[in-house]
């Protein structure tokens, strides 16, 4: 049996043991937090650094707090995609290291979502890769399991040729596909299956074939395919009994893997040299040279140097071949002994993997995830709770201030309107349009802004009178409830009269309109903003499209500013397959587009864009919303 660590995509190469350098050191990862924070390394730059220390440190129990701000960063804008994978690639490894299998399984499943969202998706492999190691390797342990395995992948691993000539396969894919080749290579030449061997050999070189013919790969992960090829084709060579060729397959392959000018990193190099010394090691024991075994099995032995330590804590590789040659050289308790404890503890390994995985690690997870949640929670409480505190508290300022207007007159009443639309910081620009125009952007402002408060006013008074037991304080708190109430009503009928007789027919200046609406809602110094509009798709749709259009960016932005909390707006305009396309994205909070319950505007926008007879998408998760209308330009 040999000892299994499995190597994930993005992160690892496919050799069946990883040797671990020191784990970077606390210093190292606040060093890269506070150059990030200074500003002296971007995004980008600190991301590819704090992958350069996590590949020292997947030993590290505190390696998920360590890619706290990884996370973060790779979480904040969709470009770093890439790095999403890679974090859950780097905890799944961790989880294996560790023998938690359960974990890593989850972990990989959350890494291959986040694949299937960079087109186009090619499956990674991982997971049947990770069972492949858990489920051992040799004739016995696992077998049903194992060729189900195999057999799974078989048709994925049958078209890779083709889609590597087509279309671009992610290396990594290709490195899980060689890893489990040169499992089920390994597997059917110990049940002595030459057809099935010879199979997967001729497949191994028919991927390769095409991946030798891509440029622009990373060369240490293509020569890590290569390794893998060798060790398949050696499989082949022992099925049709041809020790010569097999020999010289070895040491091409020994020969290229101690290379100086090798791309392959010595975090990888160093268990593939393993690998094939313990090929070599098996080749001259089975040939009954003595002295060429031990020659390599010395060199084995030099590149583990500590296996306790650079084998994953367990050994079980060294021990065999320690055990192996001993018994060659006729030394045959020491042989039997550790013999007997690679197979216990691998036997043991095996069965807490396959134990984690059936206790169902992932309740832990789960539950896990669900702690943190609740302390992220926790935080955002914290944070409303300030906030409702505040708008209270201005509420109550507004109430007071609006009460005492009212006893002093109608001259300081309009002072108090003008003090409140200051409050707004609505700034209303003057067009070249006229009147209308800005009597449609009064309007808007009216309806969004004013009647909105006036509204949360009459919900307080009405609440506070609810609660109030003294008859004439309740007295006075109804007055100002039907007064507010009035002011509303009063408001929303003005602006929605002033918005309607703002509408214009008019196909000149149409895209700076909307440009001047949302320019003028969404201010520079607050919000980053892309506006792309084909004027060519709007010259010829109705004056009833346009108005529909106007309404839409103004309930979607009145959204934004209302709930969104977003820092950066895109709208874009065109026209596609006889549509015009609205698409409108934020980079909010975002919320849950399955939840029943719907607000107002959410609503507003469906009804209307219903009566175009068009459709709306809604794309929305705590990184953003992404709104795309598609209004049919038939019949208009």
């Amino acid at each position: 049996m040999k000892t299994w660590i499995p190597c994930l995509a993005l992160v690892f190469s496919y050799f069946s043991c990883i040797a671990q350098v020191e784990r970077a050191s606390m210093k190292q990862w606040e060093t890269i937090a506070a150059q990030h924070k200074a500003g002296k390394l971007n995004d980008t730059l600190y991301l590819v650094k704090a992958q350069l220390l996590t590949e020292e440190s997947f030993k590290d129990p505190a390696l998920k707090d360590r890619l706290s701000l990884y996370r973060q960063i790779a979480w904040s804008d969709t470009a770093y995609r890439p790095f999403r994978v890679k974090y859950f690639a780097f905890l799944a490894n961790h989880a294996s290291l560790v023998h938690q299998e359960g974990y890593a399984i989850y972990y990989l499943q959350k890494m291959e979502e986040e694949l299937m969202q960079i087109k186009p998706y090619v499956s990674s492999l991982n997971q049947p890769r990770l069972l492949l190691g858990i489920y051992g390797d040799n004739e016995q342990t696992n077998l049903k399991r194992r060729i189900a395995i195999i057999d799974s992948v078989m048709p994925i691993l049958r078209s890779l040729p083709g889609k590597i000539s087509q279309q671009s396969v992610p290396i990594n894919t290709c490195l899980n596909a060689f890893t489990i080749l040169k499992h089920a290579a390994q597997l059917y030449l110990a049940r002595k299956d030459t057809v099935k061997v010879l199979g997967l050999v001729g497949l191994s070189r028919k991927i390769w074939n095409q991946l030798d013919k891509k440029k622009g790969l990373d060369k240490g992960k293509t020569e890590q395919c290569q390794m893998s090829l060798y060790l398949i084709e050696y499989a082949g060579a022992r099925a049709l009994s041809e020790p010569n060729r097999g020999r010289e397959i070895l040491k091409n392959a020994y020969q290229e893997i101690t290379a100086q000018n090798s791309h392959i990193t010595p975090l990888f190099r160093r268990p593939f040299e393993r690998t094939i010394l313990g090929r070599l090691i098996d080749f001259y024991i089975d040939q009954n040279q003595k002295d060429s075994a031990n020659y390599y099995f010395n060199k084995f032995k030099n590149t583990v140097a500590s296996y306790k330590k650079n084998e994953s804590g367990d050994g079980t590789k060294f021990l065999l071949y320690s055990g192996k040659v001993q018994a060659m050289n006729r030394n045959y308790l020491a042989a039997y002994q550790n013999t007997l404890h690679a197979y216990e503890l691998n036997d043991s390994i095996i069965s807490i993997k396959i134990a984690d995985i059936q206790n169902n690690m992932y309740a832990s997870v789960v539950s896990e995830q669900r702690s943190e949640a609740l302390v992220t929670a926790g935080k955002e409480k914290q944070k409303r709770n300030l906030i409702i505190f505040i708008i209270s508290a201005a509420l109550i300022i507004t109430i007071t201030v609006f009460v005492r207007r009212q006893r002093i007159g109608a001259a300081k009443a309009e002072r108090q309107i003008d003090e409140l639309n200051k409050t707004t910081q609505i700034q209303i620009a003057e067009l070249e349009a006229a009147n209308n125009l800005v009597q449609k952007r009064m309007g808007m402002e009216l309806h969004d802004d004013i009647a909105g408060r006036l509204v949360n006013i009459c919900n307080f008074i009405e609440t506070k009178t609810f609660e109030e037991n003294d008859p004439e304080k309740k007295k006075t708190l109804e007055t100002l409830a039907e007064m507010a109430k009035d002011a509303y009503l009063n408001t929303r009928s003005k602006s929605h009269e002033w918005y309607f007789k703002g509408l214009e027919d008019g196909k000149i200046g149409f895209s700076q309109r909307i440009i001047q609406i949302v320019e003028q809602a969404l201010p520079v110094g607050k919000y980053e903003k892309q506006i792309e509009i084909d004027d060519d798709s709007l010259e010829h749709i109705s004056s009833q499209i346009r108005i529909h259009i106007l309404r839409i960016i103004q309930e979607a932005v009145a959204n934004i500013l209302k709930h969104a909390r977003a820092s950066k707006v895109k709208l874009f305009i065109y026209e596609e397959d006889g549509s015009i396309a609205l698409q409108i994205a934020d980079n909010g909070r975002g919320f849950s587009v399955l939840s029943k319950r719907k607000g107002l505007g959410l609503q507003s926008l469906q009804n209307r864009i219903k009566e175009m007879g068009g459709s709306l998408e809604i794309d929305s998760s705590g990184q953003g919303t992404d709104l795309l209308f598609v209004i049919p330009l038939l019949n208009q």
